[in-house]
């Protein structure tokens, strides 16, 4: 079994606890997720990435590429069951 990351970790508890769409628009990362996120993107403008801080660092992405479209999903929701 491959080892999650830490916001791996947290999207899947948030996500398993099946948030309404307010509760996926107001979700975040936590602050030691975010530290996390920045201290990878500062590293890789002074030197190149290990290949795992790599992968960390896609993983971070593609997550946050996923809430985004999560985020647009549950506000479209909101707006038809409001209309």
């Amino acid at each position: 079994m491959v080892a999650a990351t830490q916001v791996e970790e947290e999207v899947v508890r948030f996500l398993i606890n099946q948030p309404t769409p307010e509760q996926i628009l107001a979700f975040h990362p936590s602050a030691d997720v975010a530290a996390r996120f920045y201290e990878l993107v500062a590293t890789e403008r002074d030197q190149p990435l290990t290949p795992a801080e790599q992968r960390e660092l896609e993983t971070f992405l593609y997550i946050e590429h996923m809430m985004r479209l999560m985020k647009a999903a549950a506000h479209q929701a909101l707006q038809q069951k409001a209309s």
